[in-house]
């Protein structure tokens, strides 16, 4: 049952670590075809998730859905998820995708492992194991690769674009260690729901989007529905079930899967020419995932 479960969770969080580097690709597509900002992007990307998600919520056990909401630790627990978690590390990630690319975006977002893990190891006043480290160091070593080519001449990042990467990176911890008691008393897609729902509509008429509209197209239709059902409805939850069952630490780096996903599907959707740092970036990462696979203890991201 123990093996199923650990089986189960790194094939969630490597799904949704593809699901979102298919998302960022999405993204890219929108801020350099059709005139897209993240202040329109996130709103609608958040509503649309959680109204999707919700639906699904009622069908499966309407009787829980307000389960979260009981209580004032679960109460405050769920608004510094939906802020922290959920607003801010999309706003920050597709704003660091604006002032810079996909690729750099992603290298500085993956610096999260190395903070969650520095993190845990405090918390619970221990040493990483071996493992948890050689895999870190691949993960970060190999998204740098993808991102830069393997030259730090070609790491040209902005003041404005590292801050919000840095800012990324941040919240996607918060992401990752905030719910988790939230997720002992509900399960995912209800507590994503209530937090995309919520944000939406908050960051909704703060952001504005309706007067900075693109021109409406099927294509643009198509890129937002890929990042609204695949990049966010599927990739957030089957994240979020994985850190349940693998813990914050382990999910993280099987996560980082993402910017293989993201390169490949750039190479074959938007042309992009794989490099032999490329081929090496995917090895390494992907290797991660086999590392991680090997051990069957969990991490405590509660």
């Amino acid at each position: 049952m123990k093996n199923s479960k650990t089986a189960l969770g790194i094939i969630l969080s490597l799904t949704g670590g593809i699901f979102w580097g298919f998302s960022g690709s999405c993204g890219q597509y929108l801020f350099t075809y059709h005139d897209v900002s993240s202040k329109w992007l996130v709103p609608i990307r958040m509503i649309l998730t959680g109204i999707i998600l919700l639906i699904f919520c009622v069908f499966k056990n309407k009787k829980k859905i307000f389960d979260v909401w009981q209580g004032k630790d679960n109460c405050i627990r769920m608004a510094a998820f939906t802020v922290l978690g959920l607003i801010m590390c999309q706003y920050a990630y597709f704003t660091a995708i604006e002032y810079s690319n996909a690729g750099t975006a992603t290298v500085l977002q993956y610096l999260s492992p190395a903070m969650i893990l520095v993190f845990m190891c405090l918390k619970n006043k221990k040493i990483p194991a071996l493992t948890e480290i050689v895999a870190l160091i691949l993960a970060v070593g190999g998204t740098f690769l993808i991102a830069t080519g393997g030259k730090f001449s070609s790491f040209s990042v902005t003041p404005t674009a590292l801050v919000w990467g840095l800012l990324a990176a941040v919240f996607l911890v918060c992401y990752s260690l905030i719910p988790g008691k939230l997720l002992q008393i509900s399960d995912a897609p209800t507590v994503l729901g209530w937090g995309m729902l919520i944000g939406g509509i908050v960051i909704l008429f703060i952001f504005r989007p309706w007067e900075i509209m693109p021109v409406i197209s099927l294509p643009l239709v198509g890129a937002v529905a890929g990042i609204v059902i695949l990049g966010t409805v599927l990739a957030y939850t089957f994240y979020l079930e994985g850190i349940n069952l693998i813990g914050a630490t382990r999910a993280s780096i099987i996560s980082s899967i993402e910017p293989v996903a993201a390169t490949v599907i750039s190479a074959v959707w938007l042309g992009t020419d794989f490099s032999g740092a490329d081929i090496i970036g995917f090895a390494m990462i992907i290797s991660t995932v086999l590392i991680i696979s090997l051990f069957n203890k969990k991490s405590d991201a509660h």
